[in-house]
């Protein structure tokens, strides 16, 4: 292992535990919210009278470990569909009947098969393995897998996580392509690569749940001023 990469790997372990503890607060507040509707919703009468408001608060996207607001606008004359400005989720709906949910969740699976072939290629590199495919699923029990014809199968759900968690999940299948099983010497590996690797499972423990729950958007005619 190069002194380059060693270094790289230091830093990257800092910037991991800065997006997981961020993301852990987030998910932690969402799911007091969940909890405990009746204290979050006394504060947001006590702010605005809307009766939207509750449910334009409720628009947000879990992206990368963040939850990111998304903004529904109706456009008849416009192709449906998905932009990503860094911050915000902007959907373009031609009829206010259409499912925002489904536009921001086809969007999901076609960045993550952009996104997770981009970092399996580039972590196969580094580790040394060849693959045959990557594939991208609606894995619900799985967060992905390698088969015996060494192709990666992946959750597009993966993109929910912290980028941390997700190179952490693709270095967790290509060191299968060494060791197809769990025993010491795959976990050495893995930790040579992912040396943090404890931490990201447990952070997939923890906040199993709120990855694989759906999105759920609703349009509000109210956003449409705000254009």
């Amino acid at each position: 292992m190069s002194a380059n990469f060693t270094r790289a790997n230091c830093y990257n372990l800092i910037m991991a535990d800065t997006q997981s503890v961020v993301s852990d607060v987030k998910l932690f507040l969402e799911k007091l919210k969940k909890d405990l509707p009746e204290v979050f919703g006394s504060q947001n009468a006590e702010q605005s009278s809307d009766a939207a408001e509750p449910a334009q608060m409720a628009n947000r996207v879990l992206y990368g470990g963040d939850l990111l607001p998304a903004k529904m606008y109706l456009t008849p004359d416009q192709e449906e569909g998905v932009v990503f400005d860094g911050n915000t989720f902007h959907v373009y709906l031609q009829q206010a009947s259409t499912d925002p949910s489904l536009l921001v969740t086809q969007w999901l699976r076609q960045k993550a098969e952009e996104v997770l072939k981009e970092k399996t290629k580039n972590w196969a590199e580094k580790i040394g393995v060849t693959y045959n495919n990557v594939v991208i699923k609606d894995q619900r029990t799985l967060w992905a897998s390698c088969s015996g014809k060494q192709n990666i199968n992946y959750s597009y759900r993966i993109l929910k996580m912290p980028s941390a968690v997700q190179d952490y999940l693709v270095v967790h299948e290509l060191c299968h392509l060494v060791h197809m099983n769990h025993g010491e010497e795959y976990w050495q590996l893995v930790a040579q690569f992912c040396p943090d690797h404890k931490h990201h499972r447990r952070w997939l423990n923890e906040h199993k749940d709120a990855i694989f729950e759906d999105i759920h958007l609703t349009y509000q005619p109210e956003e449409q001023e705000e254009k």
